[in-house]
């Protein structure tokens, strides 16, 4: 029996990247779903105990929470060094500006790191899970147990809009073409992994990040036209058994059908002004 349990929601992208990390490192674990949005699973008071910011992923280890994708992956590279992938180079400055700008940094506003746009282009699907529950339970829930401030009021918002306020949706495009080209860019060093040639941290949060893009139905990011670095590093990376195993194995199954009522079975409504950004930022170069 492992004495590490996760605690995570399957289609959470800080979550994917803690499995990521976990079925690359080769490390077995026990796991406890946390429904978000649909639910409020994460604003109880049992799982507030364990991280008092009501995030998700929290990983226990011998009954020790340890809140954070990012910690959760320092924590397991530490305690199992010659197990898997090294997930950590030694006291790298730039690698740690990397995995700031890929992190999903609570503290930091949407938009203004690739991170937290994978929460922001996420807010079509949240705003429909959050109208399963009414709008005086989500009120009430968010207000009284949410554990960043910050975040409160737009959850609040969302549901009470039943989808992303007036020009925020729009705003995100222009962020997401911005950070899709910054990525585009980087991979010019023609390397295997987002940071050279072996595998590392980042690319449990990059794969992630690139995975809700494809399920955010945005078409042609991976076509290899536009962007060819990002096309052959998804190539590769969603080609490891890892992306199966921590990612697509762990679906709910709660995203599809809100996804489909969104979107049918074509693109994100917004596509084809993603691609006005990305085509803007391509030419001014």
């Amino acid at each position: 029996m492992s004495n590490l349990t996760l605690y995570g929601y399957g289609e959470s992208v800080a979550s994917n990247m803690a499995r990521l990390a976990l079925s690359e490192k080769k490390i077995k674990f026990n796991y406890n779903l946390v429904y978000l949005e649909s639910k409020g699973d994460h604003l109880r008071d049992s799982y507030k105990k364990l991280n008092p910011k009501t995030l998700i992923p929290t990983l226990l280890a011998d009954n020790k929470p340890i809140p954070d994708s990012i910690e959760i992956m320092k924590y397991i590279d530490k305690e199992f060094p010659n197990q898997g992938e090294s997930l950590f180079p030694p006291d790298d400055t730039e690698f740690n500006k990397l995995l700031d700008y890929l992190f999903l940094d609570d503290e930091k506003e949407l938009g203004e790191t690739f991170g937290t746009t994978g929460g922001g282009i996420s807010i079509p699907v949240l705003a429909r899970l959050l109208c399963k529950r009414s709008f005086f339970s989500v009120l009430w829930d968010y207000l009284k147990n949410h554990g960043v401030n910050k975040r409160k009021p737009i959850f609040i918002m969302v549901r009470l809009l039943g989808g992303p306020p007036p020009g925020v949706y729009k705003k995100m495009m222009s962020f997401l073409a911005k950070h899709l080209i910054y990525t585009e860019n980087y991979l010019n060093h023609g390397k295997q992994f987002i940071y050279g040639d072996s595998y590392s941290a980042a690319d449990c949060c990059l794969t992630a990040l690139l995975h809700r893009v494809q399920e955010m139905r945005f078409y042609g990011v991976f076509d290899g036209k536009k962007l060819p670095n990002l096309s052959k590093y998804w190539n590769n990376i969603s080609s490891r058994p890892s992306y199966t195993e921590a990612i697509i194995n762990y679906e709910t199954g709660e995203w599809k059908p809100e996804l489909i009522g969104l979107y049918g079975e074509g693109p994100n409504d917004h596509n084809d002004l993603l691609w006005t950004e990305i085509n803007k930022l391509i030419e001014e170069k």
